[in-house]
């Protein structure tokens, strides 16, 4: 698939079904990847300098704060489920009515 034309098409898929073609991208390191061969294939060293100078002082910095977050968002988000899971340890089985008020349940068979 060129560049052109990403995921608009339809074609052969992995089963030899036609149906949208999948594409998966790293947008991390492959980016990164991709931003130094670009620095590199500049015809200019000013160019070439300035360019690996912008992705030294702000690339870098933000593919590592964006690891953080990722990081950070993971550990908070199991550390809010594992203290669901003691609440819910600790409380015991709920009763059938628990948070119904006024509602009228009908038992469907």
């Amino acid at each position: 698939m060129s560049e052109g034309n990403h995921g608009s098409e339809t074609g052969q898929g992995p089963t030899g079904f036609g149906g949208p073609r999948i594409r998966f991208v790293n947008l991390g390191s492959d980016r990164m990847a991709q931003a130094f061969q670009m620095a590199r294939g500049q015809p200019n060293w000013a160019v070439r300098l300035a360019v690996l100078t912008f992705l030294l002082v702000v690339g870098i910095p933000i593919l590592l704060l964006l690891m953080t977050a990722g990081l950070a968002a993971f550990l908070v988000f199991m550390i809010i489920s594992g203290f669901n899971w003691l609440l819910n340890l600790f409380q015991g089985s709920s009763k059938q009515d628990d948070g119904r008020r006024n509602v009228k349940v009908i038992n469907r068979k």
